[in-house]
């Protein structure tokens, strides 16, 4: 769980920074490179001290490049949010552990990728790029059923520490957003942006979080 974890922070980098940290991160999980180093499907997950040694020094630079004018990650450093909005409430709704911290950001960072397509900030094309790097990881790590609801996951996510940072109505939620893999959509909020909550809950029914109100419009349905 904890290299799963840790891989999953690799992934957020790879997606804000692009470039070599993208063509890092798909070399390391790319199915062919661990089938014919370590035998079996390619599904398994091995990697080895090399590769990991590769991709820590892609991880550090990624961090002390952004964080040598921001420390604290109050501002630019704030990039390094990247998907933890959602990541945050789904983590908190499956229970302390379930869902390791990584893993929960990538999941949150096909969320948020899912907005910036609705909000035609991201293109499809660019889209399918983006979660095709974080299926890499996620396709090997399914979220353990069964899933906590919609509802819950969405509560959670409107009351995350970062909120207000971005002068959000009651019905808007944020998160720092991409037009495309190494395009963050820089904005005067800490590169926070703000969009209509209801995306994220459109997102997690389509991953397949029950939805309280569906399945209570289905019961009236059949009475």
């Amino acid at each position: 769980g904890e290299l799963f974890s840790g891989i999953g922070e690799l992934a957020k980098n790879a997606a804000l920074l692009g470039g070599k940290h993208a063509e890092g991160f798909c070399e390391a999980l790319n199915r062919d490179r661990i089938n014919s180093e370590h035998g079996g499907s390619g599904d398994e997950f091995a990697i080895d001290d090399s590769m990991l040694s590769t991709l820590l020094a892609l991880g550090i630079e990624a961090k002390m490049t952004v964080l040598l004018n921001d420390a604290y990650e109050k501002t630019s450093g704030m990039i390094f949010e990247y998907g933890h909005t959602v990541s945050h409430a789904i983590e908190k709704a499956y229970g302390d552990g379930v869902v390791p911290h990584g893993l929960g950001v990538t999941y949150g960072m096909i969320s948020s990728s899912y907005a910036a397509e609705k909000l035609g900030i991201m293109s499809a094309e660019d889209r399918a790029e983006h979660d095709e790097l974080c299926w890499l990881l996620l396709r090997r790590w399914p979220l353990p059923e069964p899933k906590p609801s919609a509802e819950t996951v969405l509560a959670l996510a409107m009351r995350d520490s970062k909120r207000g940072l971005a002068g959000e109505a009651d019905d808007e939620i944020s998160d720092v957003l991409l037009r495309k893999m190494g395009d963050i959509v820089p904005t005067a909020t800490n590169n926070l942006s703000k969009f209509p909550c209801s995306l994220v809950f459109e997102w997690l029914v389509d991953m397949g979080f029950p939805s309280q109100r569906e399945t209570a419009e289905g019961q009236v349905q059949q009475g």
